[in-house]
């Protein structure tokens, strides 16, 4: 039996972990009583977890963002705290996940994704070979890539475009038939991949290249 108001405390170190909602806490409580004598340090709860860099280009080189981790009031939680898986490899176009898994004063499970993006091309020529017809070649890009994307429009900034899909990445030209006479069009053409995100396929595309023009034969 011991008299709570009487007795000497004697102080043993809790804790309670950090998480994306609440703040941790490392503080002293008797042993005998578990009156709260104080705290040590305070823990705030994590809110923004990002890579640095989210898209890249293909280059065959292998890719891994950078993490960064803040807190509520935006100041950075030290490394020490979480730890950071990559992919096994990260070299060919594709979405990866980064796994980032909170230790030490923090706990909770963090999944962000990057993507790898086709190498693009660029549009060698355009003509108009025959009436209200216009013939597109571009430069192959054979690596990490599916097929291609051709796009036309009467208008410089390419509103309204329609999009023609070449499925073979051999193919470098593309003619197009049936526009309108003695008009004016702006071309373009990007490259594409066909890869595997949870299951179902999903086409990841290059950037355009620069639009390129011609005035169809009348």
């Amino acid at each position: 039996t011991l008299n709570v108001n009487t007795h000497t405390h004697d102080t043993t170190q809790g804790k309670s972990v950090a998480t994306k909602y609440e703040d941790g806490q490392e503080y002293k409580l008797c042993k005998y009583c578990d009156e709260y004598k104080g705290y040590n340090n305070t823990y705030r709860a994590y809110e923004i977890v990002e890579l640095n860099k989210t898209s890249y280009t293909y280059d065959g080189k292998e890719k891994k963002p950078g993490v960064t981790v803040t807190d509520w009031l935006g100041d950075p939680i030290s490394k020490s705290e979480y730890t950071v898986t990559y992919p096994k490899s990260a070299k060919n176009v594709g979405k990866y996940t980064v796994t980032i898994k909170f230790k030490n004063h923090y706990t909770g499970t963090e999944k962000r994704t990057f993507t790898i993006n086709p190498k693009g091309t660029s549009v060698s020529k355009v003509t108009s070979p025959k009436k209200a017809q216009l013939k597109v070649t571009w430069k192959k890009q054979a690596a990490q890539t599916t097929g291609y994307q051709v796009q036309y429009s009467t208008s410089s900034k390419l509103k309204k475009a329609k999009t023609v899909t070449i499925s073979k990445n051999k193919t470098t030209s593309k003619s197009v038939g049936k526009l309108s006479a003695k008009k004016k069009y702006y071309v373009r053409v990007r490259t594409y991949k066909t890869v595997k995100v949870n299951g179902k396929n999903v086409k990841l595309y290059s950037g355009w290249s620069k639009a390129k023009s011609v005035t169809t034969k009348k």
